[in-house]
C-alpha cells in the first residue's frame, strides 16, 4: 500500500515529485537524477539543506533545521562506516561512503555520500548509488553490523574489520576504495540518465588503470627475482658434485647473487608511490580521479540549488551556492595538481625501468658465462644444463615484465597530456 506524502510548505505546486505517494514500507522514492545537499556545523547540527533532502527524508524543513544530522541514521548502519568517515573529515580530508539512511516515516534510502570539511563545519552531497558495488557493500555492512551487535565491538575495532574486508576485496587503502566507488557511481549515474561518458574523468580512470598495471608487473617481477635465488642455490649444490670447474661455477653463482641483490634494491623503488597517510593513503592519479568526480557532482548540485525555487526559512540559497562554488574550484585545482604530479611519477618510473633493464643486461652476461661453462663441462655437471635453461626462461619473462611497465608508464604520459590538452 502507498500513502500520500504531505509536502513541506516550501514545496512549489509544480514539483510533481512532491505529490508522489510513498510506500508504507521499503525504500523511499529517490530518483537517480536527484542529489542531496546538506551543511552542518562542527557538531553535526544541520544548518542548510535542499529540497531533495526535505522530500526524500520526509521531514518538514523546520524539523531539519538545527537538528542533529544523525536524525536520519539507520540502525542497519555499522558504526565502523561512521568511524572511518569522521576519522577522515576530522583530518581535513573529503570522504566518500555508502550510507543507508532512515526517513521520518521509517522508509530507508541508500546514498553514496561525499562529505567535505569546510570552515565552521561540514558539507555533504549525496547521490543515489546504482553501480554493482552497492550489492557488495550491502552484504558487507549487514555481516559487520551483526558482528558489532553480537560481539559488542568498539567502533575502532569494527572499523579495522571493515578495512580488512576492503583489503581482501583488492583495495590497498580506504582512499582507493572510495575513489573506485565514487567513479563507479558517477559513471553509472551518467549512464542511467542517458548521458555520454565524461571524457576527462575517463582519461584519469585510464591513468589509474595503467598505474595499477605497473604495480602488478612490479609484484610479478619481485616474485620472479625471489625464485631466481633458488636457481643460484641449485647452482652451488651442483658445483659441490664437480671435480672440475667447481670454483668457476661457485664464482658464477656468487656474481649472479650479488647482481640479484642490487636489482631487488632498485626494484623496490620501481613504483608510483602512495602518500604515507595510513587508511587514507593514495596515489596521485587516485586523488585526481576522486577530486574530479567530486567536482562534477558538486557543480551539478550547485546549479540545481540556484535553480531551485524553494525558499526555506534560515537557508540562504545564494550563500550555500557560493560555498559549493568554492569547493568546485578547490576540487578542480586539486585534481589538476595531482594529475601533473602523476606524470612526474610516470616519468620517474620510466627512467627507473630503463635503469633496471640495464642492470638485467649485466645479469644476463653472467647467465651467458654460465651457459658457456656448462658447455665446457658437458657430461660432467648433471643438472647444470637444466639450470641454464631455467635462467634463459627467467630472463625472457622479466624482459616481458619490464616492457609492460615501460609501455604503461608511456601510456600514462600520453593520457595526462591528452587530458591537459582537453
Amino acid at each position: 500500500m502507498n500513502k500520500p506524502f504531505t509536502p513541506d510548505p516550501g514545496f512549489a505546486p509544480q514539483d510533481v515529485r512532491s505529490t508522489v505517494a510513498r510506500p508504507t514500507s521499503g525504500a523511499a522514492p529517490f530518483e537517480v537524477d536527484e542529489i542531496f545537499f546538506s551543511r552542518t556545523d562542527e557538531r553535526g547540527i544541520i544548518k542548510a539543506f535542499n529540497t531533495v533532502f526535505v522530500r526524500i527524508a520526509g521531514f518538514t524543513s523546520d524539523k531539519l533545521l538545527n537538528a542533529p544530522h544523525k536524525i536520519i541514521r539507520h540502525p542497519d548502519m555499522p558504526r565502523a562506516a561512521f568511524w572511518l568517515l569522521w576519522k577522515g573529515i576530522q583530518a581535513g580530508k573529503p570522504v566518500g561512503a555508502y550510507v543507508k539512511n532512515k526517513a521520518s516515516d521509517g522508509l530507508y534510502y541508500w546514498v553514496f555520500a561525499l562529505v567535505t570539511p569546510i570552515p565552521g563545519g561540514f558539507l555533504s552531497v549525496r547521490i543515489k548509488p546504482t553501480s554493482k558495488m552497492l550489492a557488495v557493500v550491502e552484504a558487507e555492512y549487514a555481516a559487520l553490523r551483526r558482528r558489532e551487535i553480537e560481539e559488542k565491538l568498539k567502533p575502532e575495532d569494527s572499523a579495522q574489520l571493515l578495512l580488512d574486508r576492503i583489503s581482501a576485496l583488492g583495495f590497498p587503502s580506504y582512499y582507493s576504495f572510495q575513489t573506485t566507488a565514487l567513479y563507479a557511481e558517477y559513471t553509472a549515474r551518467l549512464a542511467a540518465m542517458g548521458r555520454s561518458p565524461d571524457p576527462e574523468v575517463t582519461d584519469i580512470e585510464a591513468i589509474m588503470r595503467f598505474s595499477q598495471r605497473i604495480a602488478e608487473e612490479k609484484a610479478d617481477l619481485t616474485r620472479k627475482f625471489g625464485t631466481a635465488e633458488l636457481l643460484t642455490a641449485n647452482m652451488r649444490i651442483n658445483a659441490v658434485r664437480l671435480t672440475v670447474g667447481r670454483g668457476t661455477i661457485n664464482e658464477i653463482a656468487k656474481g649472479y647473487d650479488l647482481m640479484l641483490k642490487d636489482i631487488r634494491q632498485h626494484l623496490r623503488d620501481l613504483s608510483i608511490p602512495r602518500s604515507a597517510e595510513g587508511i587514507f593513503a593514495s596515489t596521485k592519479d587516485e586523488r585526481s580521479l576522486f577530486l574530479l568526480c567530486a567536482e562534477r557532482i558538486m557543480h551539478e548540485v550547485r546549479d540545481a540549488f540556484l535553480a531551485d525555487g524553494h525558499n526555506y526559512p534560515g537557508v540562504d540559497r545564494e550563500t550555500e551556492a557560493e560555498r559549493l562554488d568554492k569547493l568546485c574550484l578547490q576540487y578542480l585545482a586539486g585534481s589538476e595538481t595531482a594529475l601533473k604530479e602523476a606524470i612526474e611519477g610516470a616519468v620517474r618510473v620510466r627512467r627507473d625501468a630503463d635503469f633496471l633493464r640495464r642492470l638485467v643486461v649485466g645479469l644476463s652476461s653472467i647467465r651467458i658465462t654460465c651457459r658457456v661453462e656448462s658447455g665446457i663441462l658437458q657430461g660432467k655437471a648433471d643438472g647444470l644444463e637444466t639450470i641454464v635453461e631455467r635462467l634463459d626462461n627467467f630472463h625472457d619473462e622479466i624482459a616481458e615484465n619490464l616492457e609492460k611497465i615501460e609501455d604503461a608508464a608511456d601510456a600514462i604520459t600520453r593520457c595526462v597530456l591528452e587530458h591537459l590538452r582537453r
